[in-house]
């Protein structure tokens, strides 16, 4: 992970995933091949990661972006703004609007645009959303419920699929 947490320890040869054992062998025939020493990390039990862990080195990587704005103030338009903005798949900025505004509703503390890009016509886009959410256990679920109208309509995905206490959601758009 981008935090130097070890997720898993996999050797290839070749393409193909063998044990480190198959790996270390093939190392001593083949000189090309970098030598492994020691022995392979042993994640089980308390050394696992967490998906919490996983999901916030995430999020935090995504907060990192220079290109991010504030959804709402993103797809709002500036007099005289001719920029046009598209939201993953919604077909229209309007709907797209209608949709962090329900998240707002729904106690959102705030909706962000993580990775906003451009076309040559300096048309903007992004394809996710991270949405901060709140502590109480009513407005997260009141959250959630306005998400799955993404699955339903064939718009996107929510991650982490169930609470498991982030501090944000991670709304997949493309």
């Amino acid at each position: 992970m981008r935090d130097g947490t070890l997720l898993t320890e996999r050797f290839y040869l070749h393409g193909l995933a063998v044990s480190a054992e198959t790996y270390r062998a093939a190392a001593a025939k083949d000189k090309t091949l970098p030598k492994f020493r020691g022995q392979p990390a042993k994640l089980t039990g308390k050394n696992r990661v967490k998906p919490l862990h996983i999901h916030r080195v995430f999020v935090d990587s995504l907060l990192e972006k220079r290109n991010q704005r504030e959804a709402r103030k993103w797809l709002a338009r500036k007099t005289g703004d001719q920029t046009a903005r598209s939201l993953g798949r919604f077909k229209r900025e309007n709907d797209a609007t209608k949709f962090v505004e329900a998240l707002y509703q729904a106690g959102a503390v705030e909706v962000i645009a993580p990775d906003i890009y451009r076309n040559k016509a300096r048309d903007q886009f992004s394809d996710c959303l991270l949405v901060q959410l709140p502590k109480s256990a009513a407005k997260r679920k009141a959250i959630r419920k306005v998400c799955a109208q993404l699955r339903t309509r064939k718009l996107g995905a929510v991650q982490p699929d169930e609470d498991i206490g982030e501090g944000h959601l991670f709304l997949s758009l493309a």
